[in-house]
């Protein structure tokens, strides 16, 4: 009989939205096409997350690092083996999140990037989320994210490893099916798709997080671009992430960002930062969490300014968000899921970004032009593209739209995959 199951692993509706909006999207369409299956959720915020998932088909498991070295790579090494001596029906004893990952029908993997230069400290997380499945004999499919380049030693030998044990990689863009033609590793099976969480609706929410605090947040903003001498309202997502590096590197991420928020606002601009990875009660822990940063930028960017900015510094789940980012005339972002967020919204989008993760998507789009390498940032260069976006919003908005059924079509396919008859394991019959 088949499994009625599948398991997910690096996402989680706690901390980074864009990785529950695909979460969302998943589970939500999975079960439009088949409502009695189950989740098997595994997530790096495990008590977070039981607190804020209570949907019954969905069984949360852990998969922090330390999960994953001491827990679940060993037992699914000896149940692995078992399997092979005694078949699938051994699984049946197996503890339940190795039982559960072992009964799926394949493992759902929604890192957004992968097997990445540049980012070999990331390299364990992204075998050992892979490698549980592999040896229960699980499918795995990557569902479309960015992998590659591959011209470091150490990510070339664990992607050249690693990948062929995947049933699917679904390429993100233009640019990762090419680092992936080009590395040609042998066994490995690709095909490009869209971001799933373009076909992401509230109704697929799994967390209700909205509020007093968040409602009056929304009330300003009503009440603030009704204005006089308002010119627009430009929205603005900063990433953790992003200042991380830049601070590193001794660059001026947030300064400049400061500097152009006052900049806007002495233009008539309302701005409203928000943030699209949230854990408020970690206080100013950067992991996950852009709220710290977003009360930095504000505090440089000062009290006395022409047109009071407005920050949502507060927890917001994927649908809050979007709702929000609906409000904007203009975005200018760095976080990739704010940047899809924008563009499944139609809302005219810039980009101050750090992997080629956000140009081969607004390329889709013919807005590749819109994206920044945050490593060149220039204060007066983003106030001029800022200023040519918002003046450019409706015939950019008429673009978006347009092609915005493809790219939706082709995010569906992913999706369709996984449900085609046939796919997967058996179960543990």
């Amino acid at each position: 009989m088949p499994s009625n199951a599948y398991s997910i692993i690096a996402a989680t509706c706690h901390g980074n939205r864009g990785a529950e909006a695909m979460l969302e999207t998943v589970v939500g369409r999975l079960r439009e096409a088949q409502p009695d299956l189950r989740f098997h959720v595994f997530t790096y915020y495990p008590e977070a997350d039981r607190q804020l998932v209570q949907d019954p088909a969905l069984t949360l498991h852990s998969s922090t690092p330390m999960a994953l070295v001491a827990w679940l790579l060993p037992w699914s090494l000896v149940f692995g083996l078992l399997r092979l001596v005694f078949g699938r029906r051994v699984l049946r004893m197996a503890p339940a999140a190795v039982r559960g990952l072992g009964e799926s029908r394949a493992l759902v993997d929604l890192a957004g990037v992968a097997f990445i230069d540049g980012r070999e400290k990331f390299l364990p997380f992204n075998v050992l989320t892979l490698l549980p499945a592999w040896l229960l004999g699980t499918p795995v499919v990557k569902m479309p994210q960015a992998v590659g380049p591959f011209e470091r030693p150490l990510n070339r030998l664990a992607a050249r490893v690693v990948l062929p044990m995947c049933a699917m990689i679904w390429a993100r863009g233009g640019r990762t099916r090419e680092h992936l033609e080009q590395a040609a590793f042998p066994g490995v099976r690709f095909i490009q798709a869209d971001d799933i969480a373009f076909n992401h609706k509230n109704g697929y929410s799994l967390t209700q997080e909205e509020g007093g605090a968040l409602d009056a947040r929304f009330a300003a903003l009503a009440s603030a671009r009704g204005v006089s001498g308002v010119t627009g309202v430009v929205g603005l997502c900063p990433s953790s992430v992003v200042a991380v590096k830049a601070r590193k590197e001794g660059g001026a991420y947030e300064d400049i960002l400061a500097r152009l928020v006052a900049d806007l606002s002495g233009s008539g601009y309302l701005v409203v930062l928000f943030p699209n990875a949230t854990r408020d009660a970690a206080g100013e822990a950067e992991r996950n969490n852009d709220l710290p940063l977003i009360r930095r930028i504000l505090a440089a960017a000062g009290t006395s300014l022409p047109v009071t900015p407005l920050a949502f510094d507060l927890d917001m789940n994927a649908a809050a968000i979007k709702r929000l980012i609906a409000e904007m005339d203009v975005v200018l972002v760095s976080r990739f899921h704010a940047m899809v967020g924008a563009l499944a919204l139609g809302v005219p989008a810039a980009v101050l970004g750090w992997s080629h993760k956000y140009a081969e998507v607004m390329a889709r789009f013919g807005l590749e032009g819109n994206v920044m390498d945050y490593k060149q940032l220039s204060g007066p260069a983003l106030r001029e593209r800022v200023d040519a976006i918002f003046q450019s919003r409706q015939a950019m908005r008429a673009q978006i739209l347009e092609r915005l059924p493809e790219v939706k079509a082709s995010a569906e396919r992913p999706v369709v995959a996984l449900l085609e008859p046939g796919f997967g394991s058996g179960g543990l019959a």
